[in-house]
């Protein structure tokens, strides 16, 4: 079934359907995965929800029509990933390419003026699933580049949940899963972004290459 193009009310539905879980049973949902075994992250994998309790990053996922990234083995050793990424925003594509620090069950990352971590949590196979906390700093330096237009704060701090996965729709059930997870990390409504599939997905290098210094 494909989700995304299905009646309109099916969100709806599907939020209203969660109810809300104890702390002893979101236990299990949102306790961050072990990162021992490297290869768990080697995937390319299509963004296809996601929840952040920040105007500015809704402002950019309100915009954001595909997203893909391809995560693998750094040069730099075992404790890093390259991370390359594809964007199609407001209509255009934009790639970008980072190194990513793993240290226990975390990932870092820091590039120009935004600095995120990475936690991973249980999720569909073929899936990941990042808990993620960002600093930010000018980010309307970021919207500029990628043809974006607002004046946010100088300094921003956001908490997100994104749900990426190797096919472009998932089954009722894994959605289902993923709103559960959001709710014991106090998303308790539909999610800013969800991918419909009529986007095209951005060939690598098709577009611009965004780098922030």
């Amino acid at each position: 079934m494909n989700l995304w193009v299905s009646s309109p009310f099916l969100f709806v539905g599907l939020v209203l359907s969660v109810s809300a879980l104890t702390p002893e049973e979101c236990k299990p949902l949102i306790t961050p995965l072990s990162l021992t075994e490297r290869s768990t992250l080697h995937k390319t994998v299509n963004f296809i929800m996601g929840f952040t309790d920040s105007d500015a990053y809704n402002h950019i996922l309100k915009f954001t029509e595909s997203s893909w990234m391809r995560l693998s083995p750094s040069a730099s050793g075992d404790h890093e990933l390259s991370v390359h990424q594809e964007n199609r925003i407001n209509g255009s594509c934009f790639g970008s390419m980072v190194n990513t620090t793993i240290e226990g069950n975390t990932l870092s990352s820091s590039v120009g003026n935004i600095s995120s971590t990475f936690q991973l949590l249980p999720s569909c196979d073929g899936c990941l699933l990042f808990n993620v906390h960002s600093h930010a700093r000018d980010l309307n330096k970021f919207l500029r580049l990628v043809n974006l237009t607002a004046d946010f704060p100088e300094e921003i701090r956001t908490h997100a949940v994104y749900l990426m996965a190797e096919k472009t729709t998932l089954t009722d059930a894994d959605v289902e899963h993923f709103k559960k997870q959001a709710s014991c990390l106090g998303f308790n409504r539909e999610p800013d972004f969800s991918y419909d599939p009529k986007h095209e997905l951005c060939k690598e290098g098709e577009g611009h290459t965004v780098t922030l210094t």
